[in-house]
């Protein structure tokens, strides 16, 4: 590199021959987000017969997930570790949609899936969705008054009309981030 300046003596997106996908700012929605930064333990709740004809309902905790932020706070990092073996465990990456208010979430597990979802959070209400042809997905979770439990569910569907519980899942927070 030639030159008396390094790339961190300048702010990104500031420079004339920064590439255009640097962000001048950082968008204030992502300011959104820091109520799901921290330790987080995982219950499931599966309907009777969910795992085949006959099988009992189910309700347990045997996951973790923790949310931090990558430095310069543009994405957030979901670790999730799940001790049942049919269940995943993998990262997602969160960061800004492509509609204002909205996020990305690119998604990545332990069985080899890559999936992207979008997502929004919003007071209270924390939605992440995806449409794919023959598997379309939508979680809805309510996030309590102190910040500690969000409740919600899975939903899936072939085609985007038709839609049916696929589980519950629910997050309860053991632990914050520094």
């Amino acid at each position: 590199m030639t030159g008396t300046s390094s790339p961190q003596d300048h702010a990104p997106g500031t420079r004339p021959d920064d590439p255009g996908d640097i962000p001048g700012e950082r968008p204030a929605a992502l300011d959104r987000l820091d109520v799901l930064t921290g330790t987080w333990e995982m219950e499931a709740r599966f309907e009777a017969g969910y795992f085949g004809p006959g099988s009992p309902a189910i309700t347990g905790r045997g996951g973790r997930t923790t949310f931090n932020w990558l430095e310069g706070r543009f994405f957030l990092t979901q670790r999730f570790v799940n001790e049942h073996p049919a269940a995943p465990s993998g990262i997602a990456i969160i960061g800004p949609g492509t509609d204002p208010g909205t996020f990305t979430q690119h998604y990545y597990d332990s069985r080899g899936v890559a999936r992207t979802y979008q997502m929004t959070l919003d007071g209270r209400e924390w939605k992440i969705w995806r449409e794919a042809p023959g598997f379309w997905q939508r979680y809805t979770g309510a996030i309590s008054d102190d910040g500690t439990t969000i409740t919600g569910a899975w939903d899936g569907s072939p085609d985007g009309r038709e839609w049916k519980h696929d589980f519950g899942l629910t997050y309860i927070k053991t632990g914050s981030v520094a």
